[in-house]
């Protein structure tokens, strides 16, 4: 009787690790394509073939290893972590209830838009930094801003060639990407 409640209870959490979306070893081998925010998790093992254009934003976490094989390529000018802990329930949230965001054109020449979607109102903070962590311009972030997609153009003529950070965060989230100004 004892093990069967033991093994009941081992099958119980390895189907409530598989419905929150957790799964034991996964292999990635579809591309991440430009402008796309994406995180991918295993308990154990996770392993990548896959392509991260330029201009897209991947983690890729995992309790044990994450192994990049042949065939895995993060393009220049695309942003790739990969972190070994334990993982988390983030791939149960459903999309559109985080924080994404993303800027075109990136490389820009004078001028870039920034956009970003926000899951439920929130008040947000948008910095602008060069490549040391100097800030450049930073928003108030007093206002709530509305659930749904916003725009922020940036007129940045005037700064030299060179990378620039521009992190969006509200209080549940916080999101930074890579400038470029060629």
């Amino acid at each position: 009787m004892k093990r069967l409640l033991i093994t009941l209870a081992f099958l119980l959490a390895y189907v409530g690790a598989f419905a929150q979306g957790n799964v034991r070893t996964a292999t990635l081998t579809q591309s991440v394509t430009a402008g796309t925010v994406r995180e991918d998790q295993a308990i154990d093992h996770l392993t990548a073939v896959n392509v991260v254009e330029t201009r897209a934003t991947v983690r890729y976490t995992a309790g044990q290893s994450v192994t990049l094989q042949p065939g895995f390529v993060a393009q220049a000018g695309s942003v790739f972590l990969a972190t070994i802990q334990p993982a988390t329930s983030a791939l149960s949230v459903e999309p559109g209830t985080t924080l994404t965001v993303r800027a075109f054109p990136n490389p820009f020449e004078t001028t870039t838009t920034v956009e970003y979607s926000l899951p439920e109102s929130l008040r947000v903070r948008q910095t602008l930094t060069d490549a040391h962590g100097r800030m450049i311009r930073q928003s108030d972030g007093q206002a709530v801003e509305p659930v749904g997609t916003h725009r922020t153009v940036l007129d940045l003529s005037r700064l030299p060639v060179g990378v620039y950070l521009y992190q969006v965060e509200t209080g549940k989230d916080n999101q930074v990407l890579r400038l470029i100004k060629k």
